[in-house]
């Protein structure tokens, strides 16, 4: 149709217009779009593929009218030099793509700037739920939020974990079992660079690795003045000093991407052979850090896996909140190793 000579655009689709194409009702279509548990699976998928196809955006300002939800889910992600977050963001994405959530992120330098930016969204009503990373054992985050009732999960844990939605991964039971993997392969030092202990996995994996070595009779020290998490450049200078300080030590246990990178830069400038002289084990990515060195010993965290538990467990917490909050802890898989 024209109208003073210029073509008019085709209306905009609507439920309506999905219904019409389904043969199912508007509540139907609205169900399946927001991944409800009444609607079958073969429903939800052909209602997504119909909607994809006409192009149907959905009208967030009406829905919220509507429903006062917003159906969006706020990420205030630390941004630290560990390559975990540059995996994880992306796998909550594709986990919540069909479930009628969109996400939002909110990169955070600091623990404070988290904390501002999580205040801004609870009081602006900017989203349904968050997730956060970076968890700290007395976090004033988890506080702020099981005061407000605002449905959220969190990446780590806390002393108030019990409480709300989370999703872990085992650090303590990984440095029991790198110093398992050291006294295998007859190391006597045991180096570690981890985490600030202010954070439940830091704490843990510090008091595991430091009684993990006590019981095999391996020495055990920190690489001092540094966390895993800290700037690569920062990193290298203290391996660099920690290894001019105990040449001898011959067992590293690093907690990052980016410590792994630091102490294999000063084991390789000192002359030190990773697999052969000295062992490198690294919680990280094993096709990243294989392309480094092919000895260096990786344990992987699935990004996928807790991405995936971490988007059901906060949607859990948005419709059902009268359920236990979902949660859980992911093992390290030594069984090539041990």
């Amino acid at each position: 149709m024209e109208a003073n000579g210029r073509k008019q655009p085709n209306p905009r689709p609507t439920l309506k217009t999905i219904a019409d194409l389904c043969g199912l009702g508007v509540p139907s279509v609205s169900r399946a779009l927001n991944d409800s548990p009444e609607i079958g699976e073969e429903t939800k998928r052909r209602v997504r593929q119909i909607a994809q196809e006409v192009g149907y955006v959905p009208d967030r300002a009406g829905i919220r009218l509507r429903t006062g939800q917003t159906f969006m889910i706020n990420l205030v992600f630390r941004v630290s030099a560990d390559d975990q977050m540059s995996r994880l963001i992306p796998s909550i994405a594709r986990a919540l793509l069909s479930t009628g959530f969109q996400i939002t992120i909110t990169p955070a330098l600091s623990y404070e700037e988290g904390l501002q930016a999580i205040r801004q969204v609870v009081e602006g009503r900017m989203a349904d739920a968050l997730i956060f990373n970076e968890t700290q054992i007395d976090d004033p985050r988890t506080a702020y939020l099981l005061e407000r009732s605002l449905p959220f999960a969190t990446h780590g844990r806390s002393k108030l974990s019990h409480l709300h939605p989370y999703y872990d991964f085992d650090n303590g039971d990984f440095a029991s079992k790198a110093a398992q993997v050291l006294h295998r392969c007859g190391r006597r030092c045991l180096a570690l660079l981890g985490p600030p202990h202010d954070r439940h996995y830091g704490l843990d994996t510090f008091l595991k690795a430091r009684e993990a070595a006590a019981e095999l009779d391996l020495d055990f020290c920190e690489i001092e003045g540094v966390y895993s998490s800290d700037a690569l450049g920062n990193l290298q200078a203290a391996a660099s000093a920690f290894l001019a300080r105990h040449p001898n030590c011959d067992g590293f246990v690093c907690l990052s991407d980016a410590a792994a990178l630091a102490v294999t830069s000063a084991l390789t400038r000192a002359g030190r052979e990773i697999g052969k002289d000295v062992e490198v084990i690294v919680k990280g990515s094993r096709l990243y850090l294989g392309m480094v060195h092919p000895a260096i010993i990786v344990i992987e965290e699935d990004s996928r896996r807790g991405a995936a538990f971490l988007s059901r467990a906060v949607l859990q917490a948005i419709r059902s909140p009268e359920e236990p909050p979902m949660q859980e802890v992911e093992l390290p898989d030594f069984s090539s190793y041990l």
